[in-house]
């Protein structure tokens, strides 16, 4: 998946690896063999111009320190 995505990203396109999903639903729409399961599934496209931007939480509100 990383060869992939690294040729996906030379080529000027843009992907996200997805490892949480329904593997029935992936077996499925996927035709996937008997006796193989799929692991992993990529997006693949252009990514936006212009992504929007996001708001951030701060670290502090995130992480607890204990002591």
């Amino acid at each position: 998946m990383d060869h992939v995505i690294l040729a996906a990203t030379d080529e000027g396109l843009g992907t996200c690896w997805i490892a949480n999903f329904d593997i029935g639903a992936a077996r499925e729409a996927f035709e996937v063999r008997a006796g193989e399961v799929p692991l992993l599934l990529t997006t693949l496209g252009h990514a936006a111009d212009h992504p929007t931007a996001r708001q951030r939480r701060s670290l502090g509100s995130l992480v607890r320190r204990i002591r």
